[in-house]
């Protein structure tokens, strides 16, 4: 963000003789889905567009105010599959088929940080994948020739897995330099939500 050096020099004249208080922390969103309750600081600026629900599946979507499913620029979309954590396929088996940008043809980008046990039989991944550039019909609503990069955190237990995606869209890039080097993926998302836990709700 670019700012004026007026601007600037103003700023520093109202901090030397007052006390400007810290913006308020975004309030802790909790989503009870299934056997357990997914906890998360939504950012203030988004509001919820999808909520879908069934016996084994949960679908919940949020754009900036003012977007759409159809033309956001930015996303937090969040899943619940009850039964998949039950599959004898591998936590990265899973996001693999689930999160692999197949249909991309260029630049597709995919990185799994691997499995950490957190306790509780609960087990997190971070799944970092994207387009350089997206193919027509790549997916519904795909904005053609668009860059998007996603950031994918996943959750499971012995009986769901929880995932909670945050994504990107911008103009076209190199898909061997994605925007966001996959190792700031996980303090992309910490600064974006706080501390994200999957918990048994008391």
């Amino acid at each position: 963000m670019k700012f004026r050096l007026r601007a600037m020099a103003l700023g520093v004249a109202i901090l030397s003789s007052t006390t400007i208080a810290a913006p308020p922390k975004p309030a802790e969103t909790r989503l009870s889905m299934f056997s357990r309750e997914l906890r998360f600081a939504l950012p203030p600026e988004f509001v919820q567009v999808t909520n879908r629900r069934n016996d084994t599946h949960v679908l919940i979507e949020y754009v900036p105010k003012g977007e759409s499913v159809a033309n956001w620029t930015l996303m937090i979309t969040v899943q619940a599959y009850r039964g998949l954590g039950r599959s004898p396929a591998s936590t990265a088996q899973i996001a693999r088929q689930a999160f692999y940008p197949a249909a991309c043809t260029n630049g597709p980008i995919y990185h799994d940080s691997g499995e950490v046990a957190l306790g509780d039989r609960l087990r997190r991944s971070l799944i970092v994948n994207g387009c350089a550039s997206l193919p027509k019909g790549a997916y519904p609503k795909a904005k053609t020739g668009a860059g998007e990069q996603d950031f994918i955190l996943i959750f499971r237990d012995d009986e769901t897995v929880w995932t909670l995606n945050y994504a990107e869209r911008r103009a076209p890039f190199d898909g061997k330099s994605p925007p966001v080097a996959f190792s700031r993926g996980e303090a992309l998302l910490r600064k974006m939500f706080g501390e994200v836990v999957v918990v048994r709700p008391r």
